[in-house]
């Protein structure tokens, strides 16, 4: 090979290697970005999923005649001890009168967690916060 060859050969190599550095510098800030925002997502959705079935299993009992403490200890039943479990439940039992709803009326259970209990704030740093956002699950069966 000739001697100005490899020289040529040596210059490409430094500029691949230049055109890699830069290369990583412009998608991993995207990669990241998307990677947390998938994980945020994520969360978000599995904690929706357990209000929702929490909610579900309280209205459930309100249905078949519970009162509202047989109401909240199902929903905490469901919820058990991890980060949900400091969701906030407001249940429709009785009517404006403070009577219990007669057969055939709604029973409504809902639960709300604020978001930032259900996920870390990963996207804060790009403006997309979850501070003052609940996710909220609500469920409603006609009393048996």
């Amino acid at each position: 090979m000739p001697l100005h060859a490899r020289g040529s050969h040596r210059r490409r190599a430094r500029q691949r290697r230049g055109s890699v550095a830069l290369e990583t510098i412009l998608f991993l800030p995207v990669f990241l970005v998307l990677l947390f925002a998938t994980i945020e997502f994520s969360l978000v959705l599995i904690a929706k999923q357990q209000l929702l079935t929490a909610s579900r299993e309280g209205a459930r009992v309100g249905a078949l005649g519970g009162d509202d403490a047989e109401v909240r200890a199902a929903v905490a039943r469901v919820l058990g001890s991890g980060s949900v479990a400091a969701a906030e439940v407001q249940t429709r039992l009785t009517d404006e009168n403070g009577l219990a709803l007669p057969s055939g009326e709604p029973v409504e259970v809902s639960v709300a967690l604020p978001a930032g209990a259900a996920a870390p704030d990963l996207l804060r740093l790009i403006g997309y916060s979850l501070d003052g956002q609940h996710v909220v699950a609500r469920t409603s069966l006609r009393k048996e």
